[in-house]
């Protein structure tokens, strides 16, 4: 079994099939990028791994509520509502493979578990691929099923005609050439977000269909190609390295403004497949100012020429619509400036600060600390969210109450409030001390 955290990923993976394909130049602004995560994508990180261990050794989910899994770079104890996503996978799953089984033939079998494939053998311009997270076998239906957990809880994937779905489908027949398959299915599990399809959803094709959009794949592959190759003539020092070297076939030049309205579409896919060119991509950026209607005055300040009040019913349906680029931008900016000042350039106006997460109470103080209120005569029920301690704040105004200012300073000490990391502020608009970049933490800085 893999740790999912720690996985590789192909130059084309599966689950960036959907951007590739829509913005043929996003391959060459982010393949040499490293890996970002976030809390919510190690969450999901988290599930997925849950769900493989509960599939591979009989086990089921509730079975690890409590425990500590680390994602890339985030942590999560495992609670119900992981538990409950990752139920509705596995039991799905386990149907399935019961469902595709023949009588005497066991349904394990039939189910390949976080099945990798390669699209090698059709010759792509990259090292394309990824993992299928379920594959079952119908073997008297001729049938490929492909299920997908998603733990996302903000967006709603759809499953007609998905790249990545479709991509996991003919990933998972290159992955079983021995096998005769006539069709394909592929499903969607999201149980945290709901849809007019339900929270499983599926799409099921015929193998000529998947051969003619395989055709369509290729095709969107070079286009990528194309874009890498005419971006590495006049960018050579950001050539990628780690792909074959498609820009010797292209050796067009183009400007910076030509190659990017040559190769750049931005639209949903950016934000909904995590694109890592987000913070910097400049046709998003436009994209993005013209859709919210941002311009600049003489003084460089930010102004709304279309002010939500101002809108007709048309326009704020279209406003609405690019809503969602607009949010993904703007976070996306957000953390790549925050990442860009953490590695020491200077942007005017702005600071880091410490970023406080929430009080806790110290390790091994919960049970001194409820004693403690409770001798000064604190309800049980004020003290305790049965089973456990309530936050250090509650108790504390709790003890307020009592008019007890001795007993108050002394449970303080009790608790703390972490800093967890740093935010990216304007130094007008805070009153907490900045602090150094992580790059100045961390080592000296040589004259």
């Amino acid at each position: 079994m893999v740790n999912h955290a720690v996985r590789d990923h192909a130059s084309w993976s599966a689950s960036a099939t959907e951007r590739n394909w829509n913005c043929p130049g996003a391959l060459a602004l982010t393949i040499d990028l490293p890996e970002k995560t976030s809390e919510a994508a190690d969450w999901g990180t988290v599930c997925h791994e849950v769900s493989e261990i509960c599939l591979r050794e009989g086990k089921q989910p509730a079975d690890f509520i409590g425990q500590t899994r680390k994602g890339k770079s985030h942590s999560f104890e495992v609670d119900d509502e992981m538990a409950e996503t990752a139920e509705v996978y596995v039991s799905y799953v386990r149907q399935s493979a019961i469902e595709a089984a023949p009588k005497n033939v066991n349904p394990s079998s039939l189910l390949q578990i976080e099945q990798k494939f390669s699209l090698e053998s059709l010759n792509p311009p990259f090292d394309a691929g990824g993992t299928g997270d379920a594959v079952i076998y119908y073997p008297a239906l001729k049938k490929l099923k492909v299920v997908d957990l998603k733990g996302g809880r903000g967006k709603v994937v759809e499953v007609k005609s998905n790249p990545q779905l479709r991509t996991y489908g003919l990933g998972a027949m290159l992955a079983n050439p021995d096998l005769e398959v006539t069709t394909i299915e592929v499903v969607i599990v999201q149980p945290r977000a709901g849809h007019r399809d339900g929270r499983i959803r599926s799409e099921e094709f015929h193998v000529a269909d998947l051969v003619e959009w395989t055709m369509e794949l290729m095709v969107a592959m070079r286009r990528s190609a194309e874009a890498m190759g005419t971006y590495a003539a006049f960018h050579p020092k950001k050539a990628p390295r780690d792909v074959i070297h498609v820009y010797e076939t292209y050796p067009e030049v183009l400007s910076d403004a030509e190659w990017n309205a040559k190769y750049l579409t931005p639209g949903d896919h950016c934000a909904g497949t995590f694109c890592k060119a987000q913070g910097f991509c400049p046709a998003l950026q436009q994209r993005a100012l013209d859709a919210a209607g941002v311009w600049f005055d003489d003084l460089d300040q930010p102004r709304l020429s279309n002010a939500p009040d101002a809108l007709s019913p048309e326009q704020a349906a279209q406003m609405l619509d690019a809503a969602d680029m607009i949010e993904g931008w703007i976070n996306a900016v957000r953390a790549f400036w925050h990442d860009q000042a953490e590695s020491g350039v200077e942007i005017p106006n702005y600071v880091l600060v410490p970023k406080t997460g929430r009080e806790k109470w110290k390790e091994g103080t919960e049970s001194a600390a409820a004693e403690l209120a409770l001798n000064a005569g604190v309800d049980e029920d004020k003290i305790y969210n049965a089973p456990k301690i309530r936050t250090p704040k509650q108790v504390r105004d709790a003890l307020a109450k009592l008019k007890k200012p001795g007993v108050l300073d002394e449970i303080k000490s009790y608790s703390f409030t972490p800093e967890n990391g740093t935010n990216l502020v304007r130094a007008t608009k805070t009153t907490r001390a900045p602090v150094a970049a992580a790059v100045n933490r961390h080592f000296d800085i040589l004259d």
